[in-house]
């Protein structure tokens, strides 16, 4: 099952489909865009990383979509949700391609997140965030969300690299 694609000002967020699949690999595990994500670098990732996409379409544990600007259509980053079991909470994950950054739309897309949980009756959102990474707690901070969890941590796949983490959380 995936989630209908949704709309912002700017931004079309669609479903990922398997054909972007190569887009998504280059921000994930590019040294500086997927710097704070737990993908593993370019040159340490395996067929499970880099065929992630092959039947994405039927795998209905989490909403992956992709963000594509809507005048130009040029590919602006992805974003995704994973419900916690009872289906209450909503984790949420993004990164924006560089030649995008600092434009606002890691905000537009997480808030259209937001939205479309609110009106399905979602009660709460999280997101694991690196704590060095200033961008992205700035982001959870402007859009409300508070930190939740402080005391946890999460390695970069097949490296040593750890990082300690704040899970963020938004009550609506």
């Amino acid at each position: 099952m995936q989630m209908e694609t949704l709309c912002t000002e700017r931004l079309i967020l669609r479903p990922t489909s398997e054909a972007d699949g190569a887009a998504c690999l280059d921000i994930w595990l590019d040294d500086e865009m997927g710097r704070y994500l737990a993908d593993p670098p370019r040159a340490l990732a395996d067929e499970r990383y880099l065929n992630f996409a092959v039947g994405i379409e039927e795998d209905d544990s989490w909403y992956p979509m992709v963000a594509i600007h809507r005048e130009s259509g040029v590919f602006v980053g992805t974003c995704s949700v994973v419900p916690t079991e009872d289906g209450m909470c909503w984790d949420l994950g993004y990164c924006v391609h560089r030649d995008h950054w600092k434009k606002g739309y890691g905000s537009e897309m997480v808030k259209r997140l937001i939205e479309e949980g609110r009106h399905r009756g979602i009660r709460a959102f999280t997101a694991a965030v690196a704590q060095e990474n200033a961008a992205s707690c700035a982001l959870c901070r402007k859009l409300g969300f508070r930190v939740w969890k402080s005391d946890g941590s999460f390695a970069k796949c097949g490296t040593d690299i750890v990082y300690p983490e704040y899970i963020w959380r938004l009550e609506l």
